[in-house]
C-alpha cells in the first residue's frame, strides 16, 4: 500500500512539474509574440497613424493604363514616340522601312484594310495593337509584304515580347515569320505575334 501511495505521489509531482513547464512555455511564447507598440501609440484610437521613424512601406500600385494620344492619320500615328491611336477612314498601305516605332500604336480598322509592307524595325517597347472597331466589327490586316527586322538589337529580345496584338474578327494575311518570331493564339480573345 505504501509503494502504491509513493507511486501516486510521484505521478502527481510529475504532473505538477509538467504543467508548470507548459505554462512557462506558453508564457514565453506569448511574450515573444506580443507586438511592441511604439510609446507614441499609447492613448491613440485603434487604426490611428503612429510616427515610428521607420520608412513608410506602401502597397505596390498596378501599372497605369497607357493614355493614348489620338491622331487623325496613320502617317502621324506610327512615328510618334508616345502611345497613340488612330481610326482608319479608308484603306491604307504603309511602308514601315525607316519609321522609328516606339510605344503602343492602336490602329482601329473600322471595316477597312491596312497593308503594312517592307521592314518592321522591332524595338523593345513598340507594340502594334490592331482592333476591328465598334461600328464596323470587321477589318483586314495585310502583313504579307512585311518582314520583321531584328537587327537593331545587340542582345536577345526577351521571350514572349509582343510585337503585334490582333483582336478577334480581324482577317489576317500573314507574313513569312523568321525563326525568332512566332504566333500565339487565344481564340476569340487575341492573336499575338511575338518574339520567341
Amino acid at each position: 500500500m505504501l509503494s502504491a501511495r509513493k507511486k501516486l505521489q510521484h505521478e502527481a509531482d510529475t504532473y505538477k512539474t509538467n504543467a508548470a513547464l507548459v505554462r512557462a512555455l506558453i508564457l514565453i511564447c506569448l511574450v515573444r509574440c506580443t507586438p511592441n507598440f511604439p510609446a507614441a501609440s499609447v492613448g491613440l484610437a485603434p487604426g490611428s497613424p503612429v510616427e515610428t521613424g521607420d520608412p513608410v512601406v506602401s502597397e505596390p500600385k498596378p501599372p497605369e493604363e497607357p493614355s493614348f494620344t489620338e491622331h487623325d492619320c496613320i502617317q502621324s500615328t506610327l512615328p510618334s514616340p508616345s502611345d497613340t491611336t488612330v481610326t482608319l477612314t479608308g484603306d491604307e498601305t504603309i511602308e514601315l522601312t525607316g519609321i522609328p516605332l516606339s510605344g503602343r500604336k492602336e490602329i482601329i480598322l473600322n471595316g477597312h484594310t491596312i497593308s503594312l509592307t517592307s521592314f518592321y524595325s522591332v524595338s523593345a517597347d513598340a507594340v502594334l495593337g490592331i482592333k476591328p472597331g465598334e461600328d464596323c466589327p470587321r477589318g483586314t490586316l495585310d502583313l504579307a509584304g512585311m518582314t520583321f527586322d531584328l537587327s537593331f538589337f545587340s542582345e536577345k529580345i526577351p521571350p514572349e515580347t509582343p510585337l503585334v496584338e490582333i483582336r478577334p474578327v480581324v482577317a489576317i494575311s500573314e507574313p513569312q515569320y523568321p525563326e525568332d518570331i512566332s504566333v500565339r493564339e487565344c481564340p476569340d480573345i487575341l492573336t499575338v505575334i511575338q518574339c520567341n
